[in-house]
């Protein structure tokens, strides 16, 4: 009998011991991150709010009218509207420092989620938590987590959800699986990059990578966060007439397409009536330059909700992106995109590689339109870390190519990675196949994220890129701490095999 309560015991107490030291470390990198954050405060590193963003309807209607605000919003997903809504509930008259309680709030699960996933592909506990020192103070981290913007919010879900994955594989339940579908859930909620497509894409490696046995766990704990992110898509279908999260994806295309054409060949093409004449207008330009094109045109029946009509965002005085208008105006950029890829291809093509794909790994805090003006919102950033971020910048994205960097290599870290994860799956150990699938998802998300970016946009790509920048750390990082291993384990046998016999 006491030997049957002490094989009991002994389990038990592993996990006391390993839920200790896990409290331990997580503590210890949660005082660092926060100590870190109160001295860059003192130093004067100032958060930036700025409520006037495109992605956000009007603040006092978010306030009053929360629920009608989300409902008439078709121009992007409704979570940043959400969050920006409770906030403006909660106390408008201090938003600001509200914010930059969540946005670190997100930079801690960030790295918190980063050394977790260091641990989990090997790493000791030292150089995990190296890596999350590290990264959580790299310029483009410490910049757009003083930013009121959704990149480190999606960053953090997406890095938590690598975390809940990996959590999920390794020991199966209805729970744990909820968890991480609910997490990309709230993920396509916040960021048009991250759809049904890209969900189902998930499910699917979820099925691949779980036992036969446990693969009813995956689909009943998709079940309530795939309703969730179909909820989005019925709403704009009954209240819009388009499937989607956003009704400015085609604006998106713009970019990389018709924008790259001369001007006079775009103005001919326009004339010819191949061409919208929304081709010749840019995107930002408000909902007033359109009015020319609409005049005398029925309004539609969902107008009756002022975020919906109004020209303006009344309480910060700026340009509605949500007004009706956009609707059509964005479903003729997508046509005009579609013209362009049917006329312009190897051209298209040539933008992508030697414009849009080089851009993703340029220095991610130079990212804004206006960078070196002071409308940037790292303009007050850059006067107490300008010369850090320089230095950073002449480290990582001078050389061997100047602005992409040591990110050249990134192509010959994942086949690392890739034929890696091949010869984990092949070992026929469970945890060698849990460590496999979690590389498989890393370069999964980097590849797609790299592929979204370079194919469907231009000017914003370096901060795209941040969404995945952990998960290129880490699996750099990973391939560099087996290539020691594996060194130091050659020269070792080569020094026994040299050493004189005894």
């Amino acid at each position: 009998m006491w030997n049957k309560l002490g094989a009991i015991a002994v389990p038990r107490l592993e996990l006391r011991s390993r839920a200790s030291s896990a409290v331990l470390e997580f503590g210890l990198l949660g005082a660092f991150f926060l100590i870190s954050r109160i001295v860059l405060h003192a130093a004067g590193l100032a958060f930036e709010l700025d409520l006037r963003w495109m992605f956000l309807a009007d603040p006092a209607a978010l306030r009053d009218h929360l629920l009608q605000s989300v409902v008439y919003f078709h121009a992007y997903p409704p979570g940043m509207n959400l969050l920006t809504g409770f906030l403006l509930k909660l106390d408008d008259g201090h938003v600001a420092e509200l914010a930059q309680v969540v946005l670190s709030v997100c930079g801690y699960v960030l790295v918190a989620s980063l050394y977790h996933l260091a641990r989990c592909s090997g790493l000791s506990r030292a150089g995990a938590l190296a890596l999350a020192v590290v990264f959580s103070l790299l310029p483009q981290t410490l910049y757009l987590e003083h930013l009121y913007l959704y990149t480190v919010p999606s960053a953090a879900l997406l890095c938590l959800a690598a975390a809940l994955f990996h959590r999920a594989l390794s020991a199966s339940s209805v729970g744990r699986w909820g968890a991480f579908f609910a997490v990309c859930t709230a993920l396509c909620w916040i960021r048009t990059t991250f759809h049904l497509v890209w969900f189902a894409a998930i499910g699917g490696l979820a099925l691949f990578a779980s036992k036969r046995s446990t693969r009813r766990h995956v689909l009943v704990g998709a079940a309530i966060p795939a309703v969730l992110l179909l909820s989005i898509y019925a709403k704009n279908w009954i209240v819009f007439g388009f499937f989607g999260t956003t009704s400015w994806a085609g604006a998106n295309l713009v970019a990389v397409t018709t924008k790259q054409l001369p001007q006079d060949e775009r103005e001919m093409l326009v004339r010819e009536g191949k061409l919208s004449p929304f081709a010749n207008i840019s995107v930002f330009a408000g909902p007033e330059t359109y009015l020319p094109y609409f005049s005398g045109r029925e309004r539609p029946e969902f107008t009756h909700f002022p975020g919906s009509d109004d020209l303006k965002r009344p309480s910060v005085n700026a340009e509605n992106f949500n007004h009706w208008m956009f609707l059509e105006i964005n479903g003729q950029r997508r046509k005009d995109a579609a013209y362009y890829l049917g006329t312009h291809f190897p051209e298209y093509l040539g933008t992508v590689a030697h414009k849009s794909l080089p851009q993703i790994f340029e220095s991610t805090t130079h990212w804004h339109p206006h960078d070196k003006e002071d409308v940037s919102p790292h303009f007050r950033h850059r006067q107490v870390l300008g010369g850090y971020e320089s230095l950073y910048d002449d480290l990582v994205h001078s050389f061997p190519v100047r602005g992409v960097g040591w990110y050249v290599l990134l192509p010959f870290v994942l086949i690392w990675a890739g034929t890696r994860a091949w010869r984990l799956m092949r070992s026929g150990d469970a945890s060698s196949w849990v460590s496999a699938m979690l590389l498989v998802f890393a370069v999964m998300q980097i590849l797609y994220v790299v592929s979204v970016s370079a194919l469907f946009s231009y000017g914003e790509s370096a901060r795209y890129r941040y969404m995945v920048e952990p998960f290129i750390w880490l699996v750099v990082a990973s391939s560099l701490s087996r290539g020691a291993r594996f060194l130091a384990a050659r020269l070792g046998r080569e020094s026994a095999a040299s050493a004189p016999l005894s």
